[in-house]
Protein backbone atom coordinates (compact mmCIF):
# COMPACT_ATOMS: atom_id res chain seq x y z
CA UNK A 1 0.00 0.00 0.00
CA UNK A 2 1.31 3.25 -0.89
CA UNK A 3 1.49 6.61 1.38
CA UNK A 4 -1.06 8.17 -1.12
CA UNK A 5 -3.79 5.39 -1.06
CA UNK A 6 -2.92 5.39 2.64
CA UNK A 7 -3.61 8.79 3.40
CA UNK A 8 -6.74 8.65 1.02
CA UNK A 9 -8.08 6.13 3.36
CA UNK A 10 -7.86 7.85 6.81
CA UNK A 11 -9.00 10.52 4.85
CA UNK A 12 -11.90 8.58 4.11
CA UNK A 13 -12.01 6.96 7.37
CA UNK A 14 -12.69 10.41 9.13
CA UNK A 15 -15.17 11.65 6.30
CA UNK A 16 -17.21 8.26 7.44
CA UNK A 17 -17.17 9.08 10.90
CA UNK A 18 -18.64 12.40 10.35
CA UNK A 19 -21.71 11.33 8.90
CA UNK A 20 -22.17 8.31 11.34
CA UNK A 21 -21.70 10.95 14.22
CA UNK A 22 -24.25 13.39 12.29
CA UNK A 23 -26.92 10.53 12.57
CA UNK A 24 -25.95 9.77 15.79
CA UNK A 25 -26.72 13.92 16.64
CA UNK A 26 -30.21 14.07 15.36
CA UNK A 27 -32.98 13.06 17.76
CA UNK A 28 -34.75 10.26 15.37
CA UNK A 29 -31.49 8.56 14.62
CA UNK A 30 -33.53 5.83 12.25
CA UNK A 31 -35.08 8.07 10.20
CA UNK A 32 -31.34 10.27 10.02
CA UNK A 33 -30.26 7.03 9.01
CA UNK A 34 -32.65 6.30 6.08
CA UNK A 35 -32.52 9.94 5.00
CA UNK A 36 -28.46 9.85 4.40
CA UNK A 37 -29.05 6.49 3.02
CA UNK A 38 -31.56 8.18 0.00
CA UNK A 39 -29.10 11.11 -0.17
CA UNK A 40 -26.36 8.64 -0.90
CA UNK A 41 -27.99 7.34 -3.97
CA UNK A 42 -28.80 11.40 -4.69
CA UNK A 43 -25.54 12.35 -4.95
CA UNK A 44 -24.17 9.22 -7.44
CA UNK A 45 -26.55 11.04 -10.57
CA UNK A 46 -23.66 13.15 -11.89
CA UNK A 47 -20.98 10.74 -12.09
CA UNK A 48 -23.67 8.12 -13.41
CA UNK A 49 -24.21 10.55 -16.46
CA UNK A 50 -20.97 11.37 -16.86
CA UNK A 51 -20.02 7.69 -17.51
CA UNK A 52 -20.80 4.99 -20.07
CA UNK A 53 -23.15 2.22 -17.98
CA UNK A 54 -20.94 -0.46 -15.94
CA UNK A 55 -19.83 -3.07 -17.71
CA UNK A 56 -22.36 -6.37 -18.04
CA UNK A 57 -20.59 -8.32 -15.77
CA UNK A 58 -20.90 -5.38 -12.82
CA UNK A 59 -24.06 -5.60 -12.68
CA UNK A 60 -24.49 -8.83 -10.43
CA UNK A 61 -22.08 -7.00 -8.04
CA UNK A 62 -23.51 -4.02 -8.06
CA UNK A 63 -27.26 -5.31 -7.44
CA UNK A 64 -25.95 -7.58 -4.67
CA UNK A 65 -24.67 -4.60 -2.49
CA UNK A 66 -27.38 -2.04 -3.36
CA UNK A 67 -29.86 -4.94 -1.51
CA UNK A 68 -27.33 -5.29 1.35
CA UNK A 69 -27.01 -2.02 1.84
CA UNK A 70 -30.61 -1.29 2.29
CA UNK A 71 -30.21 -3.76 5.81
CA UNK A 72 -27.00 -1.85 6.72
CA UNK A 73 -28.61 2.11 7.08
CA UNK A 74 -31.77 0.30 8.36
CA UNK A 75 -29.37 -1.19 11.27
CA UNK A 76 -26.77 1.92 11.62
CA UNK A 77 -30.25 3.52 12.93
CA UNK A 78 -31.31 0.94 15.52
CA UNK A 79 -27.69 0.71 16.37
CA UNK A 80 -27.57 4.33 17.56
CA UNK A 81 -31.05 4.27 19.26
CA UNK A 82 -29.92 2.93 22.61
CA UNK A 83 -26.28 3.51 22.74
CA UNK A 84 -23.38 6.24 22.62
CA UNK A 85 -21.62 6.59 18.97
CA UNK A 86 -18.03 5.47 20.41
CA UNK A 87 -19.43 2.17 21.41
CA UNK A 88 -21.92 1.30 19.05
CA UNK A 89 -19.55 2.48 16.10
CA UNK A 90 -16.48 0.50 16.71
CA UNK A 91 -18.71 -2.50 17.51
CA UNK A 92 -20.19 -2.59 15.15
CA UNK A 93 -17.07 -1.70 12.46
CA UNK A 94 -13.96 -3.35 14.98
CA UNK A 95 -14.96 -7.20 13.84
CA UNK A 96 -15.59 -6.66 10.17
CA UNK A 97 -11.87 -6.18 9.19
CA UNK A 98 -9.83 -9.12 10.00
CA UNK A 99 -12.93 -11.32 8.74
CA UNK A 100 -12.48 -9.21 5.49
CA UNK A 101 -9.18 -9.94 4.63
CA UNK A 102 -9.71 -13.69 6.16
CA UNK A 103 -12.49 -14.38 3.24
CA UNK A 104 -10.66 -12.06 1.15
CA UNK A 105 -7.58 -15.05 1.92
CA UNK A 106 -9.86 -18.04 1.48
CA UNK A 107 -12.14 -17.07 -1.04
CA UNK A 108 -9.98 -14.93 -3.63
CA UNK A 109 -6.48 -16.08 -2.28
CA UNK A 110 -5.14 -12.24 -1.35
CA UNK A 111 -2.32 -13.02 0.98
CA UNK A 112 -1.13 -10.00 3.74
CA UNK A 113 2.26 -11.05 4.26
CA UNK A 114 3.38 -11.31 8.26
CA UNK A 115 3.42 -7.39 8.78
CA UNK A 116 -0.24 -7.17 7.25
CA UNK A 117 -1.73 -9.74 9.32
CA UNK A 118 0.10 -8.20 11.93
CA UNK A 119 -1.50 -5.08 11.36
CA UNK A 120 -5.21 -6.55 10.44
CA UNK A 121 -5.31 -8.15 14.21
CA UNK A 122 -3.88 -5.16 15.69
CA UNK A 123 -6.34 -2.84 14.22
CA UNK A 124 -9.10 -4.96 14.66
CA UNK A 125 -8.30 -5.77 18.56
CA UNK A 126 -8.03 -1.85 19.47
CA UNK A 127 -11.21 -1.19 17.68
CA UNK A 128 -12.94 -3.80 19.81
CA UNK A 129 -11.07 -2.60 22.61
CA UNK A 130 -12.59 0.88 22.63
CA UNK A 131 -16.29 -0.26 23.21
CA UNK A 132 -15.07 -3.32 25.29
CA UNK A 133 -15.60 -1.19 28.53
CA UNK A 134 -19.07 -0.51 27.79
CA UNK A 135 -19.85 -4.46 28.73
CA UNK A 136 -18.07 -3.62 32.24
CA UNK A 137 -20.10 -0.74 32.89
CA UNK A 138 -23.41 -1.45 31.30
CA UNK A 139 -23.45 1.30 28.66
CA UNK A 140 -24.49 -1.96 26.11
CA UNK A 141 -27.16 -4.19 26.23
CA UNK A 142 -27.76 -7.71 24.19
CA UNK A 143 -30.06 -6.27 21.52
CA UNK A 144 -28.01 -3.47 20.55
CA UNK A 145 -24.74 -5.93 20.45
CA UNK A 146 -26.71 -8.28 18.35
CA UNK A 147 -27.50 -5.84 15.95
CA UNK A 148 -23.75 -4.07 15.86
CA UNK A 149 -22.79 -7.17 15.04
CA UNK A 150 -25.06 -8.40 12.82
CA UNK A 151 -24.13 -5.40 10.87
CA UNK A 152 -20.60 -6.04 10.95
CA UNK A 153 -21.54 -9.31 8.94
CA UNK A 154 -23.59 -7.11 6.70
CA UNK A 155 -20.01 -4.99 6.04
CA UNK A 156 -18.15 -7.95 5.49
CA UNK A 157 -20.05 -9.38 2.99
CA UNK A 158 -20.67 -5.90 0.86
CA UNK A 159 -16.89 -4.70 1.09
CA UNK A 160 -15.75 -8.62 -0.52
CA UNK A 161 -18.38 -8.01 -3.22
CA UNK A 162 -17.66 -4.28 -4.08
CA UNK A 163 -13.95 -5.00 -4.01
CA UNK A 164 -14.24 -7.16 -6.89
CA UNK A 165 -17.03 -5.24 -8.28
CA UNK A 166 -15.44 -2.34 -8.69
CA UNK A 167 -12.07 -4.22 -10.20
CA UNK A 168 -14.25 -5.57 -12.75
CA UNK A 169 -15.87 -1.89 -13.39
CA UNK A 170 -12.31 -0.67 -13.44
CA UNK A 171 -14.03 2.42 -12.19
CA UNK A 172 -14.67 2.59 -8.88
CA UNK A 173 -16.66 5.92 -8.72
CA UNK A 174 -19.25 4.60 -11.13
CA UNK A 175 -19.50 1.29 -9.67
CA UNK A 176 -20.34 2.84 -5.89
CA UNK A 177 -22.42 5.41 -7.77
CA UNK A 178 -24.88 3.17 -9.11
CA UNK A 179 -24.73 0.58 -6.09
CA UNK A 180 -25.25 3.47 -4.53
CA UNK A 181 -28.55 5.04 -6.58
CA UNK A 182 -29.67 1.43 -6.17
CA UNK A 183 -29.78 1.26 -2.34
CA UNK A 184 -30.62 4.77 -2.12
CA UNK A 185 -33.62 4.26 -4.20
CA UNK A 186 -35.10 1.01 -2.27
CA UNK A 187 -34.32 2.98 1.23
CA UNK A 188 -36.66 5.53 -0.16
CA UNK A 189 -39.43 3.29 -1.74
CA UNK A 190 -39.68 1.21 1.77
CA UNK A 191 -39.67 4.86 3.61
CA UNK A 192 -42.52 6.06 1.12
CA UNK A 193 -44.48 2.67 2.28
CA UNK A 194 -43.85 2.28 5.83
CA UNK A 195 -43.72 5.98 7.71
CA UNK A 196 -47.08 7.72 7.14
CA UNK A 197 -45.31 11.20 7.06
CA UNK A 198 -42.53 10.49 5.31
CA UNK A 199 -42.35 13.26 2.77
CA UNK A 200 -42.78 15.61 5.27
CA UNK A 201 -39.96 14.35 7.09
CA UNK A 202 -37.64 14.86 3.96
CA UNK A 203 -38.83 18.31 4.25
CA UNK A 204 -38.01 19.08 7.04
CA UNK A 205 -34.47 16.71 7.39
CA UNK A 206 -33.63 17.15 3.56
CA UNK A 207 -30.49 18.69 4.42
CA UNK A 208 -29.11 15.66 6.80
CA UNK A 209 -29.48 13.35 3.89
CA UNK A 210 -27.33 16.31 1.60
CA UNK A 211 -25.19 16.29 3.75
CA UNK A 212 -24.62 12.84 5.39
CA UNK A 213 -25.55 11.71 1.40
CA UNK A 214 -22.06 13.63 -0.08
CA UNK A 215 -19.92 12.35 3.00
CA UNK A 216 -20.76 9.01 2.60
CA UNK A 217 -20.61 8.77 -1.31
CA UNK A 218 -17.06 10.11 -0.62
CA UNK A 219 -15.93 7.66 2.16
CA UNK A 220 -16.82 5.02 0.46
CA UNK A 221 -15.51 5.75 -3.49
CA UNK A 222 -12.04 6.55 -1.57
CA UNK A 223 -12.27 3.18 0.27
CA UNK A 224 -13.50 1.29 -3.42
CA UNK A 225 -11.16 3.06 -5.56
CA UNK A 226 -8.02 2.17 -2.82
CA UNK A 227 -9.42 -1.93 -3.27
CA UNK A 228 -8.53 -1.41 -6.62
CA UNK A 229 -5.18 -0.38 -5.73
CA UNK A 230 -4.17 -2.18 -2.56
CA UNK A 231 -5.14 -5.88 -1.07
CA UNK A 232 -8.96 -5.91 0.19
CA UNK A 233 -8.13 -7.09 4.17
CA UNK A 234 -5.43 -3.93 4.03
CA UNK A 235 -8.20 -1.23 3.09
CA UNK A 236 -11.03 -2.95 4.94
CA UNK A 237 -8.73 -3.04 8.05
CA UNK A 238 -7.61 0.77 7.59
CA UNK A 239 -11.07 1.95 6.54
CA UNK A 240 -12.07 0.87 9.92
CA UNK A 241 -9.57 3.32 11.96
CA UNK A 242 -12.57 5.39 11.71
CA UNK A 243 -13.43 4.62 14.99
CA UNK A 244 -10.39 6.54 16.40
CA UNK A 245 -12.03 9.63 14.78
CA UNK A 246 -15.71 8.36 16.09
CA UNK A 247 -14.55 8.15 19.47
CA UNK A 248 -12.74 11.38 19.52
CA UNK A 249 -15.89 12.96 17.54
CA UNK A 250 -17.88 11.49 20.63
CA UNK A 251 -16.14 12.68 23.12
CA UNK A 252 -16.32 16.25 21.53
CA UNK A 253 -19.42 16.62 20.62
CA UNK A 254 -21.33 14.27 22.96
CA UNK A 255 -19.56 14.37 25.67
CA UNK A 256 -18.53 10.85 25.86
CA UNK A 257 -16.44 9.14 28.40
CA UNK A 258 -12.56 8.71 26.84
CA UNK A 259 -10.38 7.78 29.35
CA UNK A 260 -7.19 5.72 29.89
CA UNK A 261 -8.84 2.49 28.10
CA UNK A 262 -9.82 4.18 25.07
CA UNK A 263 -6.26 6.11 25.05
CA UNK A 264 -4.40 2.32 24.87
CA UNK A 265 -6.69 1.07 22.63
CA UNK A 266 -6.10 4.06 20.38
CA UNK A 267 -2.32 2.95 20.64
CA UNK A 268 -3.24 -0.25 19.31
CA UNK A 269 -4.94 1.20 16.37
CA UNK A 270 -1.89 3.16 15.61
CA UNK A 271 0.00 0.47 15.96
CA UNK A 272 -1.85 -1.36 13.63
CA UNK A 273 -1.42 1.68 10.98
CA UNK A 274 2.42 1.26 11.36
CA UNK A 275 2.43 -2.32 10.39
CA UNK A 276 0.40 -1.71 7.94
CA UNK A 277 2.31 1.09 6.11
CA UNK A 278 5.47 -1.77 6.42
CA UNK A 279 3.29 -4.32 4.68
CA UNK A 280 3.18 -2.22 1.62
CA UNK A 281 6.91 -1.12 1.62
Amino acid sequence: MSTFVLAAVLLGALIHASWNALIKGQQDKFLASLLVGIGTGLMGLPVMAAFPLPPAEAWPYIAASAIIHVGYFGLIGLAYRTTDLGIAYPLTRGSAPLFTAMFAYLLIGETLGLNGWIAAVAIALGIIALSADAFVRGGLNRATALVAFLNAGVIVLYTLIDGLGARITGNAPLYVSWMCFGAGLMVFLIALATRRDFMAEVKSGWWIGLLGGIFAIVSYSIATWAMTRAPIGLVASLRETSVLFAAILGAILFKEPFGPKRWAALALIVGGIVFLRLAGS
